[in-house]
């Protein structure tokens, strides 16, 4: 009987260990949200508030996803699969942003229709 209650509480610890983790990685996030709250508020050079505030969300994003989304513990041809995918969408949405910016676009030949 005292085999079954001691792989059992075993089979537990790991569990306990993740949970542990998502609140350490939720405390982070939150703390580095209050960063990103008080830099904007700082008296710095615009161009350094933008380039940190911009390293932080990356680190962020990449943090949700690599733990949230279990790709740290998913095989590694998925995780490469995830960052294809996200890398054509980035591309795309690079690309689309520089095919609409008001240089590239006849206004008038808009209008006329």
């Amino acid at each position: 009987m005292s085999d079954t209650l001691s792989t059992s509480h075993a089979d537990h610890s790991g569990e306990e260990q993740k949970y542990h983790a998502f609140i350490n990685l939720a405390l982070v996030l939150a703390a580095i949200t209050g960063i990103e709250l008080v830099l904007v508020y700082l008296p710095i050079n615009g161009t350094f508030i933008f380039a940190t505030l911009v390293s932080l969300s990356l680190f962020k994003f990449f943090s949700v996803i690599a733990w949230f989304m279990h790709l740290l513990y998913d095989k590694l041809i998925l995780t490469l699969a995830f960052g294809t995918g996200l890398s054509i969408a980035s591309g795309t949405v690079v690309a689309l942003m520089f095919i609409m910016d008001r240089g590239f676009v006849d206004f008038e030949a808009i209008s006329a229709f």
